[in-house]
């Protein structure tokens, strides 16, 4: 177990925030709408991640692993989300490491959208589990 802080937990929350507020600005590719909203999605699960003590390690399937951590840090209820943002996981490998092109308007909007919602339900989840965090 590895406690965090306050101070922590802000600065991964206006990270997400950022990243959500780009992943909505029109004029991006849908690629690139896809990819900032990937990023708030996972800092958000690390939000979570980090709040209840632990730590997902930087090396070795980081983004896999956040994604694993979720339901177990969060709550079983939250499978299938973490079941979906993994399976964006691998898209945006794909968008990374040399595809383009590959994601479509209506993916980068639902990815937009779940990522939207997981927000709040992130800020419900610390609210009633660590409200001394937010």
């Amino acid at each position: 177990m590895e406690a965090t802080t306050k101070s922590e937990i802000d600065e991964l929350l206006a990270l997400a925030e950022r990243n959500l507020k780009d992943a909505a600005l029109p004029q991006l590719s849908s690629d690139g709408r896809f990819s900032m909203a990937y990023n708030a999605a996972r800092t958000l699960a690390n939000v979570i991640i980090r709040a209840s003590g632990y730590r997902v390690k930087q090396t070795g399937g980081a983004h896999y692993n956040t994604f694993l951590a979720l339901p177990v840090a969060m709550s079983p209820g939250f499978d299938t989300l973490a079941a979906y943002f993994d399976s964006c996981r691998q898209s945006r490998n794909d968008l990374s490491y040399g595809a383009a092109s590959i994601v479509s308007v209506s993916d980068a909007e639902e990815l937009v959208e779940k990522t939207t919602e997981f927000r709040k339900n992130v800020e419900d989840w610390l609210h009633a589990h660590h409200p001394t965090l937010i």
